[in-house]
């Protein structure tokens, strides 16, 4: 004898409710062990769907402008299952309601033969993306995306839900051939494995192309492979071409000057312009810990008077020039505040054509010319 329908029932009842069934009469909440439906990773959609998709077949759309491209309407050929091939009101465990001879009530979906050159999809040609390829040959790698995904053309909110399947009898492009989601033949499809299943066969009502949403997105063992620090994309960091790293984690931007902003996937760095603020200097001046170039044209011998030491934060620099080309005639004297010494000195002068002297602070009574 075969499984009752009322075991069978409830068996798939308890377990969509996490029960294992160990007796029909007791109620999921009288079962004691657990169960579950379990799904493996390479199965699970891991990127964002588009809310309400773009209409154009063959081409990938995304769910805003920065994300990856994760659906592709396709135009699939059904191809009928012969385990399939009954006459579905000879037998009241068939299911058919309809007077109907024998005939397919099952198909199989698969990718176009052609698929690898009409599609923009930039997985074309790799993994299960190739011509012929059968949905539930791939075992989830290849799924359509099904209705319950978007919240578009539920009660209350805006846009059509366009993830339902359609099925036509011939030439998809002229409605006359598409069979109603509600048509007599009572239809059903399986997202997951690409199956129509027909309960009542009509020989005018045989589907030849189905029209629907392909995932083409990442699956949650890809970009758990993406996450990991050891199998994960890798970024070398270089200093003036020599590797500082080759597997970088972070990045860490230090310093007023330095600025990082993020818009969706991008960072923008931006560098403060006063790092390359320059001041000119054409007589006898007390400068600032703001100022970083002291760009000097003098017409007469000239001091620099430099704020205490302990002003300026430990390692800050900075420039002093002579850009007339004239230090030699007009010297340019540079001189520390209070008991402050520049190399051990009160003072030093620049005195030969276009001299220069960079210098730096300890952050407390001294500078260093480096």
């Amino acid at each position: 004898m075969a499984k009752t329908n009322i075991t069978s029932a409830k068996y798939v009842a308890k377990k969509l409710l996490g029960k294992t069934q160990t007796r029909p009469s007791l109620t999921e909440a009288q079962e004691a062990y657990p169960s579950n439906v379990s799904v493996p990773g390479a199965g699970v959609f891991a990127e964002t769907l588009p809310r309400e998709p773009g209409t154009t077949y063959y081409t990938p759309f995304s769910a805003s402008v920065d994300a990856p491209m994760t659906v592709e309407r396709v135009y699939f050929d059904c191809v009928a299952i012969g385990d399939g091939r009954y006459d579905g009101d000879a037998s009241v465990a068939d299911g058919g309601d309809e007077a109907q001879t024998t005939g397919d009530h099952s198909y199989y979906l698969k990718l176009p033969s052609n698929y690898q050159t009409i599609s923009s999809n930039p997985n074309r040609g790799n993994g299960n993306f190739v011509n012929d390829q059968r949905l539930y040959l791939s075992r989830g790698g290849l799924q359509l995306v099904p209705p319950f995904t978007t919240d578009a053309g539920l009660p209350g909110a805006i846009g059509n839900n366009r993830y339902y399947i359609e099925l036509y009898t011939g030439d998809p492009t002229n409605p006359a051939n598409k069979i109603s989601s509600t048509d007599a033949i009572d239809w059903q499809f399986d997202y997951y494995s690409g199956v129509v299943f027909i309960q009542d066969y009509d020989a005018s009502k045989i589907p030849v192309t189905a029209s629907a949403y392909l995932y083409t997105g990442k699956y949650l063992d890809e970009k758990l492979t993406d996450l990991s620090s050891s199998a994960g994309p890798k970024i070398v960091v270089k200093d003036e071409g020599s590797n500082i790293t080759t597997n970088a984690k972070s990045f860490n931007f230090v310093g007023a000057a330095v600025v990082a902003s993020e818009s969706g996937t991008d960072v923008t760095v931006t560098l403060s312009s006063a790092v390359y603020s320059r001041r000119s200097v054409t007589s006898t001046l007390t400068s600032s810990v703001n100022d970083l170039i002291l760009g000097v044209s003098a017409s007469a011998a000239l001091d620099i008077r430099l704020p205490a030491a302990s002003g300026y934060s430990s390692g800050a620099n900075f420039i002093i020039k002579d850009e007339a080309g004239n230090a030699n005639d007009f010297n340019i004297t540079i001189r520390t505040a209070g008991s402050d010494k520049i190399d051990g000195m009160g003072s030093i002068a620049l005195e030969s054509p276009f001299a220069a002297v960079n210098i730096y602070s300890n952050g407390s009574d001294k500078f260093f010319v480096y």
